[in-house]
């Protein structure tokens, strides 16, 4: 009888987090830098070795995602070669194919700690996706999913109230719309934006 209530149990709280993933879906807020980086349990970037599409354990009418990241930089997080993480795939996220995740991307990606079944999506969807790619002249730039739309605004005003000033160069960044921006400059900003109290 106690297995069949933790059963139920589970099933009512995945149900739950379904319903809240499918409410984000059609409503994701907009977060941006300074949010990412204070809200973040992981923060890492990297390399994609394996992506393995299938249905969540023990829920096979679930769809979800298994990547292994060959870690470049762990910028808040467990120390090792690679991590890995699942991530629930909401039904628009599989139609027409599209794979967010391919062996060989390079990725900054900004993660909660996994759920209690092992999900990890990423902040604010795909606000904390972000793709590292060489431009024609080789120069490495790194973008969100929202080509990174609202992604530095209010950052200079956020960090001026935890007295964290920017530098020019930063305040530059802070600048940007949208569009690429450089990952060196991208690395200076997260690593800054990370002296921020920690938001839960």
């Amino acid at each position: 009888m106690s297995r069949l209530f933790r059963l139920l149990g589970c099933t009512a709280l995945l149900l739950a987090a379904l319903v809240v993933l499918a409410k984000a879906e059609f409503l994701v807020r907009q977060v941006n830098l300074a949010y990412l980086a204070q809200r973040a349990d992981i923060i890492v970037q990297g390399r994609v070795v394996q992506a393995r599409y299938e249905p969540l354990p023990n829920y096979s009418h679930l769809n979800s995602v298994l990547v292994t990241l060959q870690i470049e930089r762990m910028f808040r997080g467990p120390e090792g070669g690679r991590y890995t993480f699942r991530q629930f795939l909401l039904p628009s996220q599989m139609r027409g194919g599209k794979n967010f995740y391919r062996v060989g991307q390079r990725l900054l990606l900004f993660l909660p700690a996994p759920s209690q079944l092992g999900l990890s999506t990423p902040i604010g969807h795909e606000q904390g996706l972000f793709h590292i790619a060489r431009d024609v002249q080789g120069r490495e730039l790194i973008q969100n999913e929202f080509g990174n739309a609202g992604l530095f605004h209010n950052v200079a005003t956020d960090a001026e109230k935890s007295g964290l000033g920017l530098s020019h160069a930063q305040s530059q960044v802070a600048a940007t719309a949208r569009g690429p921006v450089a990952l060196s400059d991208m690395i200076s900003m997260v690593e800054h934006l990370m002296l921020m109290p920690r938001i839960q």
